[in-house]
């Protein structure tokens, strides 16, 4: 399960407003509720729709934070965005990036909290 992730956020100007695009706790609920449950089943889709479902999700989960209406869809992302434009946002890496865990830079420590020696001796 995950509990929290780092956000890594692009902002992008649609109108007179600006969105700021990050792949949340909350992205990946609404992308999870698209997907029937199984947030798996996105990458069973075509790039192209897997993109516009993940950009429908941000762009609601900006909009709900800033009391805006809630109306994007798959549909109406995918009418106003190519391929090649979330291609040049990397949709596609925002969400891997935020379902692939950092690696720990914490030293391993032994059950007196003493670091852990490696040497090989």
């Amino acid at each position: 399960m995950i509990t929290s992730i780092k956000l890594e956020e692009k902002q992008i100007q649609i109108g007179d407003r600006v969105y700021t695009l990050r792949v949340n706790l909350s992205v990946l609920e609404r992308i999870q509720v698209v997907c029937g449950g199984k947030i798996n089943d996105l990458l069973k889709r075509s790039l192209y729709e897997g993109n516009a479902i993940t950009m429908a999700a941000m762009l609601n989960d900006w909009a709900e934070d800033q009391g805006w209406e809630q109306d994007w869809t798959e549909k109406k992302v995918e009418k106003l965005f190519s391929a090649k434009m979330m291609n040049m946002l990397d949709v596609t890496g925002m969400f891997f990036r935020a379902m692939t865990p950092e690696p720990s830079t914490e030293t391993p420590k032994t059950e007196e909290g003493e670091p852990e020696d490696n040497s090989g001796n």
